[in-house]
């Protein structure tokens, strides 16, 4: 199974709250993620109910420095990212 080291992170630009993923440069990279778009979200409740529902893990908050994860394209569409990958 193919999975790649990404770091998600939430981004607040002007009202808009963006949960983005990104690959860890020196992190295992078993499939390429170009254009992956970032998804725009109400709060941050519904990204970390995202990352409950594909099984990376569960959080009362997001951290402000992020979170790092292995995961498969499946998780990342289950999670409502798009994208070539």
């Amino acid at each position: 199974m193919d999975t790649n080291l990404v770091h998600f992170t939430l981004r607040r630009v002007g009202a808009t709250l963006h949960f983005a993923t990104d690959p860890v440069k020196s992190g295992s990279q078993s499939f390429v993620m170009h254009s992956l778009q970032l998804q725009r979200l109400p709060s941050e409740y519904e990204a970390l109910k995202a990352l409950e529902r594909v099984g990376i893990g569960y959080w009362s908050s997001f951290p402000p420095d992020g979170i790092q994860a292995t995961v498969t394209r499946d998780q990342l569409r289950a999670m409502g990212f798009r994208g070539n990958y």
